[in-house]
């Protein structure tokens, strides 16, 4: 009898062990941003299903060293899941390497081991994937490996970094997960970042935005001269009201997102106005009062404590930015350089190009200064006056990439002999002249570099872009800032 009990006990609990684990097995597997953080080192991956239950990834963990391991399976492929398991094997001539993922659905965790055969991990510096991985709420793929967020208190979504983008990228006007339907209302920054295989974006709704960075490093084609130029502004005392003296063209389209570009950051701003033709109003900077200025009004909206990181160490008077459409704004990468007012000291260019340029242009260098340099690039933007011939001064502003000069553009300007010192600034200890605003890269990575207050007066808003061997300048009539 108790071995029939026994019997009977043990087919009830492999019953009901062989339910549960029909139970987990068919809990859906959610797509979307998986992600984890341990001491010194955060990762996410970003799982994508299609149609036939088979997944894609994109992989990326950085440690506090800057170090990075990425990975994504070559030529976009699709991997077979077995049950909850997935394998992608990475072979080449020097390493045999398999990523191994299972998933956890009830507990919403995806787990990664690495697997180095042959060659050591493909990484360097001894990185690799392996990790617990907790699924963020709110993300999502679509069964084309499309990336989403909901943003807006989860009432909208945008397309983001991480997802199976080539060719000509479709931005839907909509799109649905969990049974709803969310509006997409654009692209995050840094979407389609390194992406050479998208060739194309096409927006869905008029009013869709592109955050900065969306387009860096992309295959996305750039047209300088169909693009809107980006125009200088002032902040008032809050930082919260923008003013521009520059006025778009009779069919600018306002309802495009605009950005406030400056050396600390960036932020989304808002058109209120464009009274840049009302005769009534003065001209100029009014940080007290902006509402009475001539120009094109933005805002800022963002609350007070963030306007102030954003800001932080400077006061409005020393803060021009600028103002462009999201177009634009998508070729940025931030933070774009490292000259900001704290700690980084200025400092002259190293001798060697000090003597190139003397070679190249025939005259003595009284004075340099590396003005900006790019984070984590060696690329660097400078500045040397050469010394005054008779009533003539001049100055060649330099740009380098990884150790030599690519591009330079010249400027002369007359001055009283009897004045020895520097007409362009360069001399100059303190902070604020000279000064860029940002540098953006384009997607062939040519510099365009805003110069604010470079001296003399006369022309201290200007820009530079490189073309060729040159730098082009722009944007010199833009507006000469009066202080009022």
């Amino acid at each position: 009898m108790r071995l029939l009990e026994t019997l009977f006990m043990a087919m009830v609990l492999g019953l009901a062990a062989s339910a549960a684990n029909t139970s987990s097995a068919a809990t859906p597997i959610p797509s979307g941003i998986y992600s984890y953080e341990d001491i010194g080192e955060t990762g996410t991956i970003n799982i994508a299903f299609n149609d036939k239950g088979e997944l894609w990834f994109y992989a990326f963990v950085i440690n506090e060293d800057g170090h990075t391991a990425e990975l994504t399976p070559e030529n976009g492929a699709w991997i077979p899941m077995k049950g909850n398991k997935f394998s992608y094997n990475l072979k080449t001539n020097s390493l045999d390497y398999t990523l191994e993922g299972e998933f956890f659905p009830d507990e919403e965790l995806l787990e990664l081991k690495d697997n180095f055969n042959a060659g050591g991990t493909p990484f360097g510096m001894g990185m690799g994937l392996a990790a617990h991985y907790r699924y963020e709420g709110g993300s999502f793929a679509t069964p084309d490996g499309y990336m989403y967020e909901l943003i807006d208190e989860g009432t909208t979504a945008r397309l983001v970094h991480g997802g199976r983008y080539s060719g000509v990228v479709q931005v839907p006007d909509a799109v649905k997960f969990n049974g709803e339907e969310y509006p997409v209302v654009g692209i995050g920054e840094n979407a389609f970042t390194n992406n050479y295989d998208v060739t194309e974006v096409r927006m869905g709704a008029k009013d869709q935005f592109i955050m900065p960075g969306a387009f860096w490093g992309s295959g996305i084609p750039y047209d300088w001269d169909s693009l809107t130029k980006p125009g200088y502004v002032y902040p008032d005392k809050d930082f919260f009201a923008f003013v521009s003296a520059s006025a778009r063209d009779d069919e600018y389209d306002y309802s495009m997102d605009n950005w406030v570009i400056f050396k600390q950051n960036y932020g989304r701003l808002y058109f209120v106005r464009d009274n840049s033709k009302d005769e009534n109003a003065k001209w100029g900077c009014f940080h007290a009062d902006p509402d009475i200025a001539q120009g094109i009004h933005y805002e800022l909206r963002t609350y007070d404590e963030l306007r102030k990181k954003m800001f932080r160490g400077y006061t409005n008077f020393e803060v021009i930015a600028l103002a462009s459409d999201s177009q634009f704004a998508a070729f940025h990468r931030f933070p774009s350089f490292s000259r900001w007012k704290y700690p980084e000291p200025e400092v002259p260019l190293d001798l060697v190009y000090e003597q190139e340029l003397a070679r190249k242009f025939g005259r003595k260098i009284m004075y340099s200064r590396r003005v900006a340099e790019l984070r984590n690039e060696n690329r660097c933007f400078g500045m040397v006056e050469f010394e005054h011939k008779g009533k003539e001064a001049m100055v060649a502003f330099v740009w380098i990439d990884y150790g030599t000069i690519t591009a330079t553009y010249t400027k002369t300007t007359e001055f009283d002999p009897e004045d020895p010192y520097s007409i362009w600034n360069v001399d100059l200890e303190e902070y604020g002249t000279p000064e860029v605003l940002s540098i953006a890269l384009d997607p062939q990575d040519n510099p365009i570099i805003w110069i604010n207050h470079p001296a003399p007066e006369s022309i201290n808003l200007m820009g530079l872009r490189k073309v060729g061997d040159k730098l082009v300048p722009f944007g010199e009539e833009q507006w000469y800032v009066a202080y009022d």
